[in-house]
This record gives C-alpha cells, structure tokens and sequence, in this order.
C-alpha cells in the first residue's frame, strides 16, 4: 500500500512542475474558439466580401492573433465552440462533397 502512495505521489509531481515551464498554457486557442476555420486556419470573425464575385475572404488566425486592436494573445473576442465535431464534419464536407459524390455514386452500382 505505501508502495503506491509513493508511487502516486513521484508521478503527479512532475506534471505540476511542467505546467509551470510551459508558457501561454493557459491562454485560449483558436481551434477551440466558433469564428476558427479549421481547414484554412482563417477567423470568420475578421474579414470581407468581394462585392464583384461574392466571395468570403477572412484574414489568417495567426495575423488576427498577434493583432492586438483585433483579437491580441487573451483573445478578448472568444468564443466557445460546443459543437466543434458538427463543425469539423461540415467543412469536410464542404470541401470534399464531389469526391464523396462520386464515391457514393459509384458504390451504389458496385452493391448492384
């Protein structure tokens, strides 16, 4: 029994101690923040539209983040994602949705 006191008590010491020489590991991370675009590492929270072709363009998430009058290293404008793994899968599937067309079509006459 004092054998995994010790043991115990040796192995949670460490990680304690590591915490301490990390830095900024508790500062906010983008991946986890709503405005992140995960598959092009852009923030929806900063950005433009082209009034010619209507597309989107959203600055860099590391530009915005070493900005300080936009979002700086405490990430004044965070917000929690609660659902990341809904967002995750949609821009998945916004990017490959004709490959996965084509796989479903294809699958569909090998079932036949």
């Amino acid at each position: 029994m004092q054998i995994y006191i010790i043991f115990i008590f040796i192995t949670t010491i460490p990680n304690v101690k590591l915490l301490n020489l990390i830095q900024n590991h508790n500062k906010k991370i983008c991946a986890d923040c709503k405005f992140f675009i995960p598959n092009k590492n852009e923030c929806s929270k900063f950005g433009d539209i082209d009034i010619i072709t209507g597309k989107y363009n959203y600055e860099q998430a590391v530009e915005v983040r070493n900005d300080y009058d936009k979002y700086g290293e405490d990430a004044i404008f965070f917000k929690k994602n609660y659902f990341k793994f809904i967002s995750i899968t949609f821009n998945f599937l916004l990017e490959n949705n004709l490959s996965i067309f084509l796989f479903c079509y294809f699958s569909f006459f090998l079932l036949l």
